[in-house]
């Protein structure tokens, strides 16, 4: 058998793995490391998730359990919700409409907005 000595990413130190797929030389680092990059990343991310979530959760309870609402702009404003991020645009009666996770949003006449549940999520 080989004895290959790899570099363990986390600690730099040098091991020889029981295994081939092995890259670090204990359980513990790999979970520390993993850990580490997931906590970078969502950093990273959060200046965007953090209000599209809350834009969710501010939809979520205006609906509650209805397929769709109709409500002021200035009170959603008035809520916290945040109109310049959006997940993604869907087509609704033959336009786009720009859309936070399962909902979409639909601007009106006199600043109403239409709110709908999009069931295909």
């Amino acid at each position: 058998m080989k004895t290959d000595k790899r570099k363990d990413p986390l600690t730099g130190e040098e091991f020889i793995p029981k295994k081939v797929s092995q890259r670090f030389a204990t359980p513990g680092n790999r979970i520390k490391y993993n850990n580490e990059k997931a906590s970078q990343t969502r950093l990273k991310r959060g200046f965007v998730d953090k209000p599209l979530h809350k834009n969710q959760a501010i939809l979520l309870e205006l609906l509650n359990n209805k397929n769709e609402v109709i409500v002021h702009e200035e009170f959603l404003r008035g809520r916290g919700y945040n109109f310049h991020l959006t997940t993604h645009f869907d087509k609704w009666e033959g336009k786009n409409y720009p859309c936070v996770y399962e909902y979409m949003i639909i601007i009106l006449i006199n600043q109403q907005i239409k709110i709908l549940k999009n069931d295909r999520y």
